[in-house]
């Protein structure tokens, strides 16, 4: 898992050959060269990265939690999970990783939420996004809400369902709240609409709502299946920025505080481009689903985007083909045959490591979970063997 960056490049040694036979030392050459390649291996060694694998982070459940619980948030001094089984907020202790207490959400009268989806932090309040009244409700430690925040999209013209998921999660940044908005399905062609722009911005104090980033151009083509249009988002706690990252397209785009949109290249080593996921045809016809899940699940695309606070670095995820015997698998599940490999990025944009193959974590839709600790950065286990335990694998950099 290692990515070897040469402070040396091959044409600058061609040129210093040169440059010595020309003054006429072309006799010592062979002995210059043989040190100047182990001063060139040394350099080169020293700038190599690694991922590596740290112990595993393991919270201890209660007999309530559910495996399929999201998050965890950090809420002041605890890490917080939604448990959908019984509409609860879980807090665990940050030391023993246990169960310190539950906040029953408050689902009918006044002050209540109704349909209760995820958990949302901004360090020192907790959130749950209510579906059916499309707003974000923030909920004190009896489960009441205390104040809300009306995140409709349609009052700036999308129609579209809010679809806030670990991948593509609801912010917190300064004054405003970031919302990503995938593309819905056209009825009449089944594609993937990919027309507007897919950040919703909400004001806190004031409510005003503002939209950012078109998908890219790549989504100008004929691309069916929902998946590939559901984008990646992460905050940079220190600069206050968004960062946003599309399954299609190897940039990643930061929109600041000032609402300014910067584009930074984060392209795999491993691929070039998407064009297996393009339709030629005019609309996808039925039974067109399994057609769009296998450009799914058989081609490379991006995943998570994570930006770990503790190293200023962003963590880039990529999809890796399944083979062919996977894909003709009478049910194909792509948690449990998906895998991956993760680009790291410096708090600049640079690569500083590219890995190999990750084993055993799952950043499938509904499961992917990431978070970061002094430690490394945790990801779900693909194996959750023990009902007592919710297991995280740990990746760090070396």
């Amino acid at each position: 898992m290692v990515v070897q960056q040469s402070l040396i490049s091959f044409s600058a040694k061609v040129s210093l050959f040169w440059f010595m036979k020309f003054l006429g030392i072309s006799n010592r050459i062979r002995f210059f060269s043989l040190g100047f390649c182990i001063i060139s291996f040394s350099l080169q060694a020293q700038t190599e990265k690694q991922v590596v694998y740290g112990d595993d982070f393991v919270f201890n459940l209660d007999y309530e939690t559910s495996f399929e619980a999201f998050g965890p948030v950090r809420y002041k001094d605890h890490f917080a999970f939604y448990n959908p089984v019984n509409s609860s907020l879980k807090l665990f202790d940050q030391k023993s990783l246990t169960v310190a207490s539950t906040i029953n959400i408050v689902k009918e009268g006044p002050k209540s939420t109704a349909k209760p989806f995820g958990v949302f932090s901004n360090g020192m309040g907790v959130f749950t996004l209510d579906f059916y009244k499309q707003v974000i409700n923030q909920i004190d430690a009896n489960g009441f809400v205390i104040k809300t925040y009306n995140i409709s999209s349609q009052a700036v013209g999308s129609n579209d369902g809010l679809l806030p998921l670990p991948l593509s999660s609801i912010y917190f940044q300064g004054p405003y709240i970031y919302i990503p908005i995938p593309g819905g399905i056209s009825l009449k062609t089944n594609f993937t609409n990919h027309s507007r722009k897919t950040i919703l911005r909400v004001n806190k104090e004031n409510g005003t709502k503002d939209t950012f980033l078109n998908y890219p151009e790549n989504y100008s083509h004929n691309i069916g299946g929902g998946r590939p249009s559901i984008l990646a988002t992460t905050s940079n706690s220190k600069s206050k920025s968004l960062l946003v990252s599309y399954p299609l397209d190897h940039r990643i785009f930061e929109l600041t505080i000032e609402g300014e949109i910067k584009v930074h290249m984060a392209k795999s080593s491993d691929f070039d481009d998407f064009d297996d996921f393009y339709y030629k045809e005019d609309r996808i016809d039925d039974g067109g689903s399994n057609g769009t899940l296998k450009k799914w699940l058989g081609n490379y695309s991006y995943s998570f985007l994570f930006y770990d606070e503790f190293t200023d670095t962003y963590w880039r995820f990529v999809n890796l083909p399944l083979s062919y015997a996977q894909l003709n698998q009478k049910e194909v599940i792509e948690a449990k045959f998906r895998i991956y490999k993760v680009l790291v990025l410096d708090k600049n944009f640079k690569k500083v490591a590219e890995s190999d193959e990750l084993q055993g974590i799952d950043l499938s839709l509904m499961s992917g979970k990431i978070f970061s600790t002094e430690k490394g950065i945790h990801i779900y286990a693909k194996n959750q063997e023990n009902e007592e335990e919710m297991r995280f694998k740990t990746l760090k950099i070396k």
